[in-house]
């Protein structure tokens, strides 16, 4: 019998909000102003992982998938329009990736996410007793956005629910080799079915795809100077790309211009270094990622993460004495 782990994570970060996917490589950067809230459902089951995410503030995320699997997920965008891998998301739709491919996500504030993530040894074990000489489906070779039948979509995500809320509501039968047994079963053969071939892939459009590369540079270079005083000119020469290209592709992808989602990005730098409840202060944080002028910086932390940057402190010393409390007994 397989270990079964189920967690649900109430989250006020989004840095929390992406630890709380157990065993996944990734980052989230806060995009959108306000208070952020969100929900983090895990369930892991042998080669099976499920999992759910929703957040009140749209969100950046970038990273790679649990090592040596195959994930499917099901995006239902509320009111602001997705990103995945240059695809624009809408109803309809579900996301497919291997470990080893690199992918960036936009969930607009709202978001829903049912995924679902299986190992790839276990599925081609699998295929091959279902299918016989029938080959097994090959990793991919990035990222990509497919459209399956209407029915076998809503199949699949009434099956990773009920999944979920097995885990949630009756935990005990989880336990049971029989049961785990069946459900691991169900949930490999609607991975396999999700991604057969007759299963309409979309192509990603030669603009998007340009303009998708020239924010993965710009972010890129953002991120390794981040301490220096970067100009546009700056991201045009790292990213070959001219003004209004690059300003294109800020604001169709994630609605913000360059500049200001230079300023967001250090924003959320700053926050996870409180949360980490480092030695230095606010000020010498603050300072470290370009802010200069403290009064505005303080406005500015509060407009877009609806709490002053001393409150932040304060959580990220509070996390710190509960993990040592936790440690010591």
């Amino acid at each position: 019998m397989n270990d079964v782990s189920h967690t649900t994570l109430h989250t006020r970060d989004a840095d929390e909000h992406a630890a709380g996917l157990s065993a996944w490589d990734q980052t989230y950067e806060q995009i959108s102003a306000g208070c952020f809230s969100g929900r983090m459902e895990d369930l892991r089951m042998g080669p099976v992982q499920v999992f759910a995410e929703t957040a009140s503030r749209a969100v950046f995320q970038r990273g790679m998938p649990r090592a040596g699997t195959l994930t499917v997920g099901l995006v239902q965008p509320a009111t602001e329009a997705g990103w995945f891998c240059g695809h624009a998301l809408d109803r309809g739709c579900m996301i497919a990736m291997s470990s080893g491919c690199e992918f960036d996500l936009i969930a607009g504030a709202g978001t829903d996410l049912v995924g679902l993530s299986i190992d790839i040894t276990h599925l081609a074990a699998l295929a091959m007793q279902l299918r016989g000489d029938e080959p097994a489906p090959p990793p991919l070779q990035s990222p990509c956005v497919r459209f399956p039948a209407p029915d076998r979509l809503d199949g699949m995500k009434r099956l990773l629910d009920a999944a979920l809320a097995l885990a949630r509501h009756q935990p005990g039968v989880l336990q049971q080799p029989t049961a785990q047994r069946m459900l691991t079963l169900s949930l490999s053969e609607a991975l396999l079915d999700g991604v057969a071939g007759d299963c309409h892939a979309a192509s990603v459009r030669p603009s998007a795809a340009a303009r998708r590369r020239i924010l993965c540079a710009a972010r890129d270079y953002m991120h390794a100077h981040a301490d220096e005083a970067i100009t546009v000119p700056d991201l045009c020469q790292a990213t070959h790309a001219s003004r209004r290209a690059l300003q294109y592709a800020f604001e169709e992808i994630l609605h913000l211009s360059p500049v200001t989602y230079l300023r967001v990005m250090r924003l959320n730098r700053v926050r996870g270094e409180l949360l980490g409840h480092g030695a230095q202060t606010v000020g010498d944080v603050a300072a470290r990622w370009g802010f200069w002028h403290l009064s505005r910086f303080a406005a500015d932390y509060r407009q877009h993460f609806g709490e002053l940057p001393s409150a932040t402190r304060a959580r990220g010393a509070a996390r710190a004495v509960h993990a040592g409390n936790l440690t010591t007994h």
